[in-house]
This record gives C-alpha cells, structure tokens and sequence, in this order.
C-alpha cells in the first residue's frame, strides 16, 4: 500500500572550496553549489532545470526554470488574486520577512478536482517555499520542494485504483473508512542549508499553463479561480484520472466517456478523470543577483577583493562600496548567469560592499557580510613520499596576520617562511590524503591535489596465518599447525618456538606437527616474508600443554534452537580438550535421522530437513586422547519451521485475479511461498487442493512480506463462491483453510 506521508530525496554532500557568504538579511548561508539532480523525466531531460540566486530579502531562490524555458518568481503578496500565498501574521500589513511573511508560498501550482460518486478526489501538484521546524517563518529555517498530493474518499477499501495525472502514474490499495487514499510526494531542498538545487529533482515540472493564447491574466500561467484545460505535462496527460472495479464511481458526474479506459471494456463507472485544472504561477520579471564567492588579498596600503556572483545571462551587475569604484562585473562568455570582478579598496575592505542587478526594476541588491569574507589562501605545494610515510605542504594567505591550519591534522610543526608561507610536516602516515584544505583564521579556504613521490608499493604484501587443530593439548598428541592460509606472494618461511625445548616442530613448507614431552605453554611463530623492503608478517600459535595423565574433556557446543530447515547447520567439537579421535553419533530415538558429512572429525555438517512441525535433533560426540581415554558430551538442535500468515485473500471476477499477501519469518532466497485453492467438491468432482501458484518473500522496512498476484486465471482456477486458500512455505510453515474473498 503507497501511503508514504513523504518521501524524500538524499542531498549531495557539498565540498566547500572557499569561504561561505551570511545573507545579510535572512540569516541563510550560501554555499557552493552542488551537483544538481537532473530533470525528473523522460530520461532525465524534462522537468525543471535552473534555479536562480537568492533573494537577499527573505533568503529563497528569486526564481525556478523548467526546461521549456518559462521563468517563474515567488509569489508573496497575499493581495495577488492571480497568486497562491500562505497565511501572514498581520494580514493586510505590509509583507516583510520574517516577522510578516507567508508561511508557505508557490512558484507554481496546479490542481484538479473530481467526484467519485461518494466522495472526492484532488490532485495538487507545485513547487513550494515553505520553512522546516514548527513552518513558522524564521531565518535559516527556509526550504523549497516539488509536492505531488493525491487525496481521495469514497472508495472500496482494499481495491486497487490507478491514479494518472500530467506527471505520472501509479497504483494505490484504497484503505478501510474515510482516508482511502491519501498520498504526498515531496522532493527538494528539505535541509534549510541555503542550497535549494535539490529541488531541481522534482517531479512537479514542467509546470502547468493554460495554452497561448487561451486567456491566460498577462504575466502569469494561468488563473488559480477558473477551471481550465492545461499544457506542459511531460507524458502528455494533460488530465486528472482515476480508474478502479466496476461500479466503484456510481453516481459520479465524472466518468470517463471512453468505457475502455477502465477494468471492463463496456463498464464507465470504473473511470472518472477531468482536464480541467486550477493553474497559477508568476512569469518572472526580476533576474536577482546572488554573490556567490569573495576573496580579499593584501595589495600594497589596501586590499584587492576577487568576487563571483550569479544571476540570469545578459544582466548589468555593479559592484560598488565605500572607497570602491563603481564596476561593472563581467559575464562568463558561455553565457551560463556567471560573473567575475576584481576590485580595489584603499586600507580594509570596505564594510557597505555590494553588488547591484541594475537590470532588474527595482534594482537588485546582494551585501556582502565582512564575517564570511574569507582572505585568499593559496596551497602551494602538497607532497607524500611513500619512502618515509611524509607529507609536506606549504601554503600562504593574502593576510599576513593570518594563521593557517590544516582541515584534519595536528601538530605538523609549523614553520612561517621569509615570504609568508608556512610550512608543515606530518610523519608516519601509511596512507597519504587525496587532496588537503587548509583554512584561515580570516574566512579563507584552500584546496590542493597531493602529489605522491617514491618507491612503488610492493606487488603483494604478505600476511601471515597460523591455525592449530588445537591449543590445549596432552604431553604426547600430535597437533598440526597450519600457515598454508597466509596470503601474498611468499618467497620464504620460517618457524620458531618460545621456549626452544620441551616440544618438537616436525615437518616442512608452511604446515608443522608440535608434539611436547614437556607441560607447559609454547609460543610457536611463523614469519613469511614477500618482495620488497620490509615485507615480512608474523603469526603466533599459544600452545598449553597439560600432564600425560590429564583427563579428557568433550565440548560438543552449545544447543541449537530455532534452526532454519533447509540449512547447512555445523557442528563444533573444537573447545574438546585433549581429542585425538572424534566420533559423532545421533541418538536413534529422533524422529527424523540425518547424514552427517563426517562423523570422525570435529566439524561435521547436516542438512537439515524441511517440516511443519519443529524437529529435535540429539547428538553425542565422543573424544578419545593419546592414552585410549574417552570422554562424551551431547548437544541439542531443534528447527524452527517458521511462521506465516495471510493477511487479505481475494479473487477479483472482473479481472480474473488472485490475490493473496502476508508474511513470512524467513526471506531467504530459497524460500518460496506456494498458495494452494481448497477447491470445493462438486457434483463430478471431490474435493481437492490445487496449487495457484508461487512467490517470494521479500524483506522491506524489517518485514518480510509476500505479495501473490495471479492475473487472467485459468478456468480451473476460477472460484465461483467465497472459500479458503491454504499457504506453504519451503521451509514448511503453513497457514491452513484461511478464508478469501470474492470481489
């Protein structure tokens, strides 16, 4: 069932090259941009492609684009009867943020409504501004996003409706009383970050305009209080419509006029659509401007200042501030709304330091907060040599009574040059950085590449692994050690022993047999050694040594409970001391026997058996040391065939389906779930289980699910009346005689 009150898209994590601009009056940050998601359709090609620089005024985008070219600004007059605006806290006031300002306003916005006989079902689709928290208009807290809501009543709980509108279609299961459906997709910029490109990834765009030429109020895509065919979808479904059973909008003056539309070929109270919509939208007039990056540097007695900003291509930008001539920024020639100047300023930077939309009316205005006005920082050189484990960087600012540190190390022992820059070296680092940021006290970041000097890593470094057959032996048993795991490409091997007597290694290449005359606690080690400086690896093996007359101990594990049929389940008989034989042996009164892999060693495996019923497995294993004594112990397993359920059970006549969905304890990829029809008798026939058919669980959210659908059934699958259906799994839970509906 898609009920989801949301869903979301993940943000892109930002790498900040430079220093981050404060709006100076929302309190939003600006950050460097991400990269933007793609148009939502067709291929990612259609939907909404630019967004445009904030609005210093109340910290959102000025603007959003869609690929077809139309431009669309915030609407927040609540005064605009062509505009769709939240509520203001003192209405009729003069809007001003954020102490009387719209708690959500649009960009754009399309509805439709339609009777479905009983109830009602709406569609809203737009691109929204809204604010995060408690949705009270506050500084920092601004978002935008792209909803697409369908809401309808009226319906048949547990039917399936499809719902198709301009920008999509999909299928809903109607839940029981007056919710039916009720379903919110909003993608964008959720995280008020000051960064709204995510939104560009939303599915409510193109947007929806009344056609050329039909009337639409100048400047704007259409009026929000007329109904009104619109254009834009990127399907072509310029329409609202739901389809479901037959007869599930009796009464409706709605219905499709085409009966094909529906589940029945001839039926037309299974559709009702309209394509008349609610449209609204303002065309864009104002361009914005948005610095997006500055940096000061000293230059003589003052200080040169490089800024970048953004805006719409073909604008007039001016910067300007106190001691700064007045300049005209110059435009990227890719025509991409990019600008660059460079700017003078006798002694500080000047603290009214501004650029200007002159195009715009009125003009266009972004002030640059000297507290996020970051210094230039330059890294000008990152090397690692992989011959001593070292980085070395060294890197300057455009502030001499800067100081620098580096993003993520410490220490360095920094060093301040003739020339300003400074210096550090970090030692002992088996793996070099990528790329290293140093950061200024004064605002500014620097990036820069690390070039990696020195010798080649060697082809294959060797790892040594030693593994014993046991670590707690009898003077006298011969244990076997074996390093033939150790990786890499090894060009020699070697074995010791701490302390040198009371036990022999016997034997050659990377297996030894140990075999003490002494009790004690031996250390043995191997060291496997590769190409290359230093390739060498060692493992060791602790060895106690009890008494020749020590008794044996047998360890056959713990018990087993709730073992999955059909597995693989092992054995264990390692935690055995003083075993030279193993024997494993089933007691005979189990109610099911098994074959085990190998009863003689320490680890043998069975497979165990499917049923519906929980089986007990008994084992005994017995150990035997170097002197003929034994020992026994007995280790427990009981299966666990795993539950299932039904949930709903249903057969459609209509569509000739079954349906059939619960849960299941196991979603493993060998389980299967077979669904069988306790077929009635009949006059001709008895009765009989037959099998409808088979799916697999499937794990969501935690839950593992099952969801049979059998569409076009057979004429021997076709129930006439309302009967039972009995569900299998392969592991052998079952849910027996559980009743279905006829619908």
């Amino acid at each position: 069932m898609n009920t989801s009150a949301r869903r979301t898209r993940k943000r892109r994590t930002l790498t900040v090259g430079v220093a981050a601009l404060a709006l100076a009056a929302s309190g939003a940050t600006i950050a460097s941009f991400a990269a933007a998601p793609p148009p939502a359709h067709n291929n990612g090609t259609v939907g909404l492609k630019r967004v445009g620089p904030i609005d210093e005024s109340n910290g959102f985008p000025v603007w959003y684009q869609d690929t077809s070219g139309t431009r669309l600004e915030l609407c927040t007059d609540p005064g605009d009867a062509n505009c769709i605006v939240g509520a203001v806290q003192t209405p009729g006031g003069p809007v001003v943020f954020p102490t009387n300002f719209p708690d959500e306003a649009f960009y754009s916005n399309a509805g439709a409504s339609i009777s479905t006989g009983t109830g009602t079902a709406k569609l809203v689709t737009g691109i929204e501004a809204a604010f995060a928290g408690a949705g009270t208009p506050a500084r920092g807290q601004q978002i935008t996003f792209g909803r697409i809501r369908v809401v309808a009543t009226g319906l048949s709980a547990g039917a399936d409706y499809t719902v198709t509108q301009p920008y999509g279609s999909q299928t809903f299961t109607a839940e029981a009383g007056t919710r039916g459906i009720f379903d919110t997709q909003d993608i964008g910029s959720l995280t008020p970050d000051g960064v709204f490109d995510q939104t560009l990834g939303a599915e409510a765009a193109p947007f929806l305009k009344w056609p050329a030429g039909t009337g639409a109020p100048t400047g704007y895509l259409g009026d929000p209080a007329v109904d009104h065919v619109v254009t834009g979808s990127p399907t072509g479904n310029n329409f609202f419509r739901i389809t479901g059973p037959v007869g599930s909008f009796t009464g409706s003056p709605d219905l499709c006029a085409d009966p094909t539309l529906g589940a029945s070929t001839t039926a037309t109270t299974d559709c009702i659509e309209t394509n008349l919509f609610q449209a609204s939208g303002k065309i864009a007039v104002h361009a914005g401007v948005q610095v997006t990056k500055a940096y000061y540097q000293e230059s003589g007695t003052g200080h040169m200042m490089d800024l970048f900003a953004y805006s719409t291509p073909g604008q007039r930008l001016i910067v300007s501030g106190t001691g700064v001539s007045d300049t005209k920024m110059l435009e990227d020639a890719a025509g991409n709304g990019k600008y660059y100047a460079r700017v003078y300023a006798e002694g500080a930077p000047p603290t009214d330091l501004k650029v200007t939309n002159t195009t715009d009316n009125p003009a266009s205005v972004d002030h640059i907060a000297l507290s996020q006005f970051g210094d230039r920082v330059h890294v000008d050189s990152a090397v690692y040599s992989t011959d001593t484990n070292t980085l070395t960087l060294t890197a300057e600012s455009g502030d001499s009574t800067a100081a620098l540190s580096v993003d993520g190390f410490s220490g360095g022992a920094p060093s301040v040059g003739a020339n300003g820059a400074t210096t550090w070296t970090f030692g002992n680092l088996p793996v070099p950085p990528d790329d290293v940021t140093v950061t200024s006290t004064k605002g500014g970041v620097g990036t820069e590449d690390v070039v990696i000097t020195g010798s080649d890593t060697p082809a294959a470094n060797v790892i040594a692994a030693l593994v014993a057959d046991s670590t707690n032996v009898q003077v006298g048993q011969s244990v076997t050690l074996d390093g033939t795991s150790s990786s890499g490409t090894i060009t020699g091997s070697s074995f010791s022993m701490t302390p040198a007597t009371g036990a022999t290694l016997t034997g050659t290449g990377l297996a030894r047999t140990f075999k003490a005359t002494t009790a004690g606690t031996y250390t043995v080690t191997l060291s496997v050694t590769g190409v290359g400086t230093g390739n060498t690896s060692t493992d060791k093996a602790v060895m106690t040594v009890s008494d020749a007359n020590a008794a044996p101990v047998a360890d056959a594990g713990p018990d087993q409970l709730g073992v999955v049929p059909t597995s693989v389940v092992t054995l264990d008989g390692t935690a055995s001391k003083f075993a030279s034989t193993y024997s494993w042996t089933e007691a005979t009164g189990d109610a099911k026997r098994v074959t085990l892999s190998n009863p003689s060693v320490a680890n043998p495996t069975f497979t165990v058996p499917a049923s519906s019923t929980p089986l007990t497995f008994n084992f005994t294993l017995t150990i035997t040391d170097v002197n003929g004594s034994s020992a026994t112990d007995t280790v427990q397993l009981v299966s666990d065939p795993g539950a299932v359920t039904v949930d709903s059970a249903s057969y459609k006549r209509g569509s000739l389906e079954w349906r059939v969905r619960g849960s299941a304890k196991y979603c493993s990829a060998n389980n299967v779930i077979s669904v069988y029809w306790n077929k009635p008798a009949t006059t001709t026939t008895p009765a009989s289980t037959v099998l409808v058919g088979t799916t697999s669980p499937t794990l969501a959210l935690g839950v593992c699910s099952y969801d049979f659908r059998l569409k076009n059934a057979p004429t021997t699958l076709r129930p006439t009346a309302a009967g039972t259906v009995t569900v299998r799994s392969t592991f052998g839970g079952e849910a027996l005689d559980q009743a279905f509906q006829l619908l």
